[in-house]
């Protein structure tokens, strides 16, 4: 009598029974890697479409933007941007607290998508001078 099929059943429960976290990848291991990356990881993929209401185009194209790859700030804060022109998104999302925060620029106008308060964190500030050096507002 073969093993096998009693083998296969066992594995499948042990790989169906794992975590869905497990399964994703480690949000820091997308530091290096690029807006589009951190977007469709799905800790951040859900926040991100509820912060975008309305402008789901405008971010996901926002998201392909040329810039640097996504950083790690004040070890816990994944940041990412990209601007072309008078276009550009800011996106950061704290791995502690799952908060997003999410700067859309369109034809040079800023669009504040999240934080919905006027609070944003101070250990962005950085960050988000060197994407907003250069703008002025009109």
């Amino acid at each position: 009598m073969s093993r096998a099929p009693a083998f296969r059943r066992a594995l499948l429960a042990a790989l169906f029974a794992l975590p869905a976290a497990a399964q994703e990848a480690p949000l820091r291991s997308l530091v290096g890697a690029d807006m589009v990356a951190l977007g469709a990881h799905p800790a951040v993929r859900v926040l991100l479409r509820n912060a975008a209401r309305g402008r789901q185009q405008q971010v996901y194209e926002g998201l392909r933007l040329p810039g640097p790859p996504v950083a790690l700030v004040a070890e816990h804060w994944l940041v990412g941007w990209g601007r072309e022109g008078r276009r550009g998104l800011f996106i950061a999302f704290d791995t502690v607290q799952e908060q997003l925060v999410l700067f859309l620029l369109v034809d040079g106008q800023p669009v504040y998508l999240s934080p919905r308060s006027s609070h944003w964190p101070p250990e962005l500030a950085v960050p988000f001078g060197e994407f907003s050096e250069g703008l002025r507002p009109e």
